[in-house]
């Protein structure tokens, strides 16, 4: 499976989470053999994940979660 950086950028979350396929891992690490930008991406994303573990989260209202996924979901929509 050939990963774009687009692609990989998407697919960062889940590769954390443990959550894609053999393929789907196989070409991430394809591609961030390569990818400098995608490698500093990625490390970028596990120095602000590490911080933000330490910072106590508040609850929030349904209201504001349903308002954040439905602006995700039109961002996804869109990029595809």
């Amino acid at each position: 499976m050939v990963v774009t950086c687009c692609q990989l950028t998407e697919m960062i979350t889940d590769r954390s989470e443990g959550k894609l396929s053999s393929e789907q891992e196989e070409g991430c690490a394809r591609h961030l053999a390569w990818c400098d930008r995608c490698r500093t991406y990625l490390r970028q994303m596990e120095l602000t994940i590490d911080a933000l573990r330490g910072i106590p989260g508040e609850p929030l209202h349904d209201e504001v979660r349903a308002a954040l996924f439905a602006q995700f979901q039109r961002r996804k929509t869109t990029a595809e």
